[in-house]
Order: structure tokens, then C-alpha cells, then sequence
């Protein structure tokens, strides 16, 4: 791992629990769909301020890996309702879609940045539509990565987005490409001005093939509540809409 993607990774948890430990190691995952301490549960959520972004300035973007099964979003909700973060009956901003390539993930954030209510929070995947449709070629890899380095400066130059949370599928057969991707994916968030949170599934999904559907290409509904609650993980250790 590079040092600007461990910076990415391990700097919200440093600032969370300097004052209780050196913040060593690398303990930022969760296999098994539960939160703890050491990824940000009850205790680091306290140290935030309260209920500082309203629901509809977080936007979740995306592909299907967002909306299907669709815990990933409504189990972030409603941990976030949980805290009193958000109102008992508010609801984030979902615009993901199904076989959207980056260029409509791109289009989704316009979307939502061109409401009445800017975005603060982003929450998102986006890239293996564009790699399955040609089969994880070079050039289609190389595309996405360069169109994601360019929508997080743009995000940055809109000036209103605190974080990027971005999460990158599992290797999956069904998903070329994701391995190459990563790299890419990874500087790119690293190097953002807008700050991004990288969150690699890969090592969730390893051993654990209950947490693919059926058809092979999604998340399963145990799979989605692991990916909601490192994303609930994430955005308590970083003070992100709590």
C-alpha cells in the first residue's frame, strides 16, 4: 500500500483515537457485519459534532452495487436515525442507477449538486460497468481512472463536499477489471483535494461467498450489511454526518 493511500485509510482513525493510542496497525475492516470500538462505534461518534448536515445533503451515487439489495443505503439510515443524526424520517439522497458507467455516475453528482440543498457528503462506487462492457480492457480501466481523478476535482472545485466516501467491488469473475482498477482508484482518492475515503471490498469479500448473490455480480443482503456498516464505520471515525 502506498503512503498516501495509508494516510486515506488510517488518518481518521489517528485523529479519532490519538489521545487513548498511536493508532497502529490497520484494523479498518469488517468481516463479519458488526460494528467495533476500533472502527468507530458509540465512543468515537461522541466526540463529533451533532447532527451538522442535513439528510438531503448526503448523496449516494452510483451503480447497482449502491441500490441492490439496497441495505447498503437504508441500514446507513438508519443507524444514522439511530443517533439522532438525521430526523426519525429523514432520508438520504439516493441516484444511483443500474448499468451506470462513471460518466453517468458523474452525472448523477451534477444531479444532486444543481438541488436546492448541496452536497456535503458523497457516497458512492462507480468504474465496473464501464470494464465489464469491454471486458477489463487497458484502455477501459485507464478511462476510468482518469474520469474519476477528474470528477473529484471537479467535486473539489465545487467547493461544498466535505467527503468522498468511494468503495471499489470485490474480484469478482463476473467484474473484470477490478484488480487493475485499484491502483488507479486509489492514488486517485489519495491525491483528492476534496477529501476521499477509499474502502477496498476485496478484503471483506475474501472467504466469503455468502456475500455475492446468487447471480454472481451483487451484493448479497449479508454482503450489503457488511458494506453499510464499514461505510457507518468510516463515517464515524472521520466525523462525517454524524
Amino acid at each position: 500500500m502506498s503512503s498516501a493511500a495509508r494516510v486515506v485509510r488510517l488518518g481518521g482513525l489517528c485523529l479519532a483515537f490519538a489521545a487513548v493510542s498511536a493508532c497502529g496497525g490497520e484494523k479498518i475492516r469488517l468481516g463479519d457485519g458488526t460494528l467495533s470500538p476500533e472502527l468507530g462505534g458509540a465512543d468515537a461518534a461522541s466526540a463529533c459534532p451533532h447532527a451538522q448536515v442535513a439528510a438531503n445533503a448526503v448523496a449516494w451515487i452510483g451503480d447497482s452495487w449502491v441500490n441492490i439489495p439496497g441495505i447498503q443505503h437504508t441500514r446507513v439510515r438508519d443507524l444514522a436515525r439511530a443517533i439522532g443524526a438525521i430526523g426519525p424520517n429523514d432520508d438520504y439522497v439516493d441516484l444511483a442507477a443500474s448499468a451506470a458507467t462513471i460518466a453517468m455516475v458523474s452525472s448523477q453528482y451534477d444531479m444532486a449538486e444543481a438541488s436546492s440543498t448541496p452536497v456535503q457528503v458523497l457516497i458512492m462506487d462507480g468504474g465496473t460497468w464501464d470494464t465489464i462492457l469491454s471486458g477489463g480492457s487497458a484502455a477501459s480501466v485507464s478511462s476510468v481512472v482518469s474520469a474519476f481523478g477528474q470528477f473529484l476535482t471537479k467535486v473539489a472545485s465545487d467547493g461544498t463536499v466535505e467527503h468522498v466516501i468511494y468503495f471499489l467491488g470485490p474480484e469478482l469473475q463476473t467484474i473484470p477489471g477490478v484488480a487493475a482498477l485499484r491502483p488507479g482508484l486509489e492514488q486517485a482518492c489519495a491525491a483528492s483535494r476534496a477529501p476521499c475515503h477509499f474502502l477496498d471490498l476485496q478484503p471483506l469479500w475474501a472467504g466469503h461467498p455468502e456475500y455475492t448473490a446468487a447471480d454472481g455480480i451483487q451484493a448479497s443482503a449479508a454482503g450489503a450489511t457488511v458494506i453499510a456498516d464499514q461505510i457507518w464505520a468510516l463515517m464515524q471515525s472521520n466525523c462525517i454526518e454524524q
